[in-house]
């Protein structure tokens, strides 16, 4: 729900600003491609819910592909962090998932950043500077959120061993709480 609220003041903010500078086409635009855009991401977010399979994406840098499924899907429950090194809320979310990733990786049990909506020189200084010791998927830019209707990061999803979404929106100590559930 804090999601709607956070999109609806973006518009409101958008949209007042085109009107002071007195451009109709431009609010208008804004309105409509803001609609439309929320409207894509609820529907992707239905069709990527808890218990639903993930869907895979694909992210290339330096001449590499990465793709989600080379992590999940493959007999571990893995934890899925959609991030961006200018997002302070994912800055404070760090050190828990190193605490976590700490605690708990091994055989059974993976944690994954995706780098979105960021510069890979950005993310890169970053991960060097939180020591971030779990793989990256590297610029992901929109690929990633946009596959599961992310309008608000950071995005934790726990994906099962065989790949069905099991928890989306996880935050703080709730992570801990769901992997003590699986794990």
């Amino acid at each position: 729900m804090k999601s709607i609220y956070k999109w609806i003041i973006g518009i409101v903010v958008v949209v007042v600003l085109a009107l002071k500078a007195n451009d109709m086409v431009i609010a208008v635009s804004a309105l409509y491609f803001s609609v439309n855009r929320y409207i894509e991401s609820y529907a992707t977010k239905k069709a990527t819910a808890e218990g639903k399979m993930f869907v895979d994406f694909e992210a290339e840098y330096d001449g590499k592909s990465q793709k989600l499924s080379d992590y999940v899907g493959n007999g571990k429950y893995v934890l899925v962090d959609f991030w961006a090194s200018w997002c302070g809320p994912c800055r404070a979310e760090i050190p828990n998932l190193i605490r976590l990733y700490d605690k708990y990786k091994g055989d059974n049990f993976e944690i994954v950043g995706v780098a979105s909506w960021d510069k890979p020189e950005d993310t890169l200084r970053a991960i060097e500077k939180e020591g971030m010791p779990y793989p990256q998927i590297i610029n992901a830019k929109f690929v990633g959120t946009d596959a599961y209707g992310v309008m608000g990061i950071p995005q934790i999803i726990l994906f099962a061993p065989d790949g069905t979404i099991l928890r989306r929106d996880l935050r703080g100590n709730a992570i801990e709480d769901v992997l003590k559930e699986y794990l």
